[in-house]
């Protein structure tokens, strides 16, 4: 659209004036053509831009003055969004060379405002949805060329890659961008001037992963895994391989920035390689388990591991790179110092010494009551983020912790901030870096903003001290990537900007003692003073959720309980901690600084490591009676038989739940031996007769539930105390009852009886019954003696002995007559 002079005005020649405008056109575009890129809509950047852009690689990753003349950039463009893009074009834009680390931090987070800007340069004509394509695109670092960055000195330059399309007609937009910084020590075929002092580094190469064992092996049991993603990450051309290889071929152990460069190695990731590469099963979301396909590969990298640590510096990460603070926070001390053992487990898997005497917790940052517990640990040196400890700004030299304890005061030495926050994804969001895996594509903008901070501290922003360059945990550059960064440190060496130093030893200083060599110290030459840590708050709130660490010391006590429990069988020579060790390291799984942030899938975690505990603690149990126990007495034995599958003799005592009127003695400690049975017959004594169940539970000498609970059935034929007591007085009783009215009968049957004595007229004697006045006794007759049989009714007539017209007769001897008062 022409320009309207004048504002409003019309002019008074239209023809004139149209004349005169297309040749200021004309000029203005010839102008542009010679000098500058064409004119393009400028385009503003879109919220949740839709196009992803993977830069793979810049060359060179560090300008100096035998670089070439040009900028190299390649990747790769990906649709993120839900239509498709027209007419993709790309150009390259820079910034001001940054003066202080305020603006260098600014522009490494891509808030930097560009300067200068290249012409665009079509990428595709059309992007659909979901759809990928690659780039390449090339620019003079110096001159006026439409194409040409423009640099006029050395410094840390911002870049930005800006894409733009069109979203729709008459829509073009900003629809993605990528920033780095470019370090230029000096402009190509100029000469280069090194800084006054160069800057100690070293390099720290994480090789951590997330937790993937499910259950470890153990006598009998295999090794599951979750998934079978490690198995890629391990195979050549994967993350952990790309790791290794880079180091492997780029810096060798003798070289000078070989010695400077020391791994850090999660112990659970050596456990797991060796589990697979030994063979493992998978287990899939249905519950099934199939057979892993990682296992050559895994053996594969060990090996190249094993060749590649050789002679270099390594140092043990907690077990499962496990959050120590919160577990110190959780009353958790056993775990954080059985966290700290993995150095000789690497030690003998990788053959190579491994410095247990430094300590590089999850985001440089430890709090008060954490440090105070490494007292009991070989930590002796403790890498640690700045802002973890309290007024050390403007120094990178050594400190002292105070931890609390006078006798322990391990050296903290300090990571590098500006360089952690540079090859961190997150930039700077957490204290000393992001511990979850860095995003893909994010390798080489990292690599470019760890070089060039590494080219300001030296430059314009050296410090006392030395530099530990430390990625993120999970660092993911590609195999190109990496080698770009030790490529870029060798040529900062060669410019004199950086001098590559190994890792302090113990024997330097870190004792724990009040002096150092490398520590600070005061101004008088006093002992260095002590500084405590400060824990970041952003690095609070990401910690392991205390329920889910509530959860995970409730496991562990069981498992220390079964350790307890547990002893060695001579026979089969199985330590018991073979056992147990497995079982706590998969609990720590739970307490990965991989959670950090994500408190479901730690609870995860701790689901799955207690289900494998539980699986372990069934392995000593009540073996499966389907029968009846019968008593027959008051007195008697219940069976129970033990079974133990473990490889390691057990102690356990039994706890028996029975009826009222059921009582089991306690056996006290019992042992059953390992992969065997045995048989315990506990007393019984029974109050009552009938069917009853007891509940059998075997339990270690802590409480700890071996086993499910077993229940028998139980018939009682016998008496108890109760019964027996009613049944011996019931028969007193009838014993009694018996004699009495035997007694009665014999005395009743002698008050009739008389040898002739005298009676009264009604037949009795006037003495009393069974009296005599002379002889005092009275003798029975024979009739007596021998009773009738039988007694014949009060209606009838008995009959008499010589025929029927005898006289009765009566079994007593006594006249009958019609008043007798026996008669009815």
């Amino acid at each position: 659209m022409s320009p309207q002079l004048g504002g409003a005005h019309t002019p008074e020649n239209p023809v004139r004036v149209r004349t005169w405008t297309k040749a200021a056109l004309v000029a203005v575009i010839g102008v542009l053509l010679t000098a500058f890129a064409p004119a393009a809509p400028e385009a503003t950047a879109q919220p949740g831009e839709q196009v992803g852009i993977d830069v793979s690689s810049v060359t060179p990753e560090v300008v100096r003055s035998g670089s070439e003349p040009f900028l190299e950039i390649a990747g790769t463009l990906r649709n993120n969004g839900d239509e498709a893009i027209d007419e993709l074009e790309m150009r390259l834009e820079r910034g001001e060379p940054r003066a202080t680390r305020p603006s260098l931090v600014e522009a490494m987070r891509g808030g930097a405002k560009t300067s200068t800007r290249t012409r665009f340069t079509t990428v595709a004509d059309n992007l659909a949805p979901g759809q990928r394509t690659s780039f390449e695109l090339r620019v003079e670092l110096k001159g006026t060329g439409p194409q040409s960055l423009g640099l006029e000195r050395p410094g840390v330059y911002p870049l930005l890659l800006n894409v733009n399309g069109d979203l729709a007609p008459q829509r073009r937009a900003r629809v993605g961008s990528a920033n780095f910084m470019l370090p230029v020590l000096s402009l190509p075929g100029g000469s280069t001037e090194p800084p006054s002092q160069s800057t100690g580094i070293t390099t720290l190469i994480p090789l951590v992963d997330y937790p993937h064992m499910a259950q470890e092996q153990l006598p009998g049991r295999p090794t599951i895994l979750t998934d079978d993603r490690l198995a890629k990450s391990l195979a050549p051309g994967g993350r952990l391989s790309e790791l290794v290889d880079a180091v492997s071929e780029e810096v060798p152990a003798d070289s000078e920035l070989g010695k400077s460069v020391c791994f850090a190695i999660d112990p659970d990731l050596i456990v797991t390689a060796k589990a697979m590469a030994e063979g493992y099963q998978v287990r899939e979301q249905s519950g099934e388990t199939v057979r892993g396909t990682g296992s050559r590969a895994a053996a594969d990298w060990l090996n190249r591991l094993r060749e590649t640590v050789g002679g270099r510096c390594v140092l043990s990460l907690p077990y499962s790179d496990a959050d120590l603070v919160a577990l110190a926070r959780a009353g958790l001390p056993d775990l954080i110092r059985g966290s700290m053992d993995g150095s000789g487990l690497i030690s003998s898997e990788l053959g190579v010494a491994v410095r247990d005497d430094v300590l590089w917790p999850a985001d440089g940052a430890l709090d008060r009551s954490t440090a105070s517990q490494l007292a009991d640990t070989p930590v002796r040196s403790v890498l640690m983020h700045p802002d973890s400890l309290a007024g050390t700004s403007g120094t990178l030299r050594p400190v002292r912790l105070n931890t609390g304890n006078p006798d322990y005061a391990p050296t903290a030495r300090k990571i590098d901030p500006l360089v952690a926050d540079a090859l961190n994804p997150a930039r700077g969001q957490q204290a000393g870096g992001s511990t979850g895996l860095a995003p893909a594509g994010d390798g080489m903008p990292s690599v470019l903003d760890g070089l060039a901070a590494l080219t300001f501290r030296a430059n314009t922003a050296a410090v006392e001290g030395g530099t530990i360059i430390a990625p993120p945990r999970r660092w993911n550059p590609d195999g190109a990537e990496l080698r770009g960064f030790l490529s870029g440190l060798r040529s900062l060496g060669k410019a004199g900007y950086v001098r590559p130093e190994p890792l302090p030893s113990a024997e330097s200083g870190d004792t724990g003692g009040d002096s150092s060599a490398d520590t600070s110290t005061s101004s008088t030459g006093e002992a260095p003073q002590r500084v405590s840590p400060t824990y970041p708050a952003s690095s609070e709130r990401a910690e392991i959720p205390p329920s889910v660490l509530d959860e995970l010391a409730a496991q562990n006590y069981k498992v220390g309980q079964l350790y307890s429990a547990a002893e060695r069988e001579p026979a089969l020579n199985v330590d018991p901690a073979r056992v147990t060790t497995p079982l706590r390291n998969g609990l720590l799984h739970g307490a990965s600084s991989a959670w950090r942030g994500n408190g479901e899938a730690a609870s995860h975690w701790v689901d799955v490591a207690s289900r494998t505990l539980e699986g372990v603690l069934d392995g000593v149990h009540t073996a499966k009676f389907e029968g009846q126990i019968t008593l027959t007495s008051s007195q008697g034995k219940i069976l129970v038989t033990v079974q133990n599958d473990l490889p390691v003799n057990v102690r356990f005592k039994l706890h028996v739940d029975s009826p009222p009127g059921v009582q089991v003695d306690d056996l006290g400690v019992l042992k059953v031996p390992a992969n065997g049975s045995r048989l315990f017959l506990p007393e019984t004594t029974v109050e009552r007769s009938g069917k009853f169940t007891v509940d059998v539970t075997l339990r270690t000498e802590g409480g700890a539930k071996l086993g499910q609970t077993r229940r028998l059935r139980v018939d009682s034929n016998a008496y108890g105390t109760v019964p027996l007591i009613l049944t011996i007085t019931a028969a007193a009783l009838l014993v009694l009852l018996s004699a009495r009215r035997i007694v009665r009968r014999i005395r009743s049957r002698g008050n009739g009886s008389g040898d002739g004595g005298s009676t009264g007229g009604d037949g009795t004697d006037p003495n009393g019954p069974g009296d005599s006045p002379d002889t005092g006794e009275t003798e029975a007759t024979p009739e007596e003696d021998n009773p009738a049989p039988s007694e014949t009714s009060p209606d009838e007539e008995a009959p008499r002995p010589g025929g029927d017209g005898g006289p009765p007769e009566r079994g007593t001897g006594e006249p009958a007559t019609d008043n007798d008062p026996r008669r009815s």
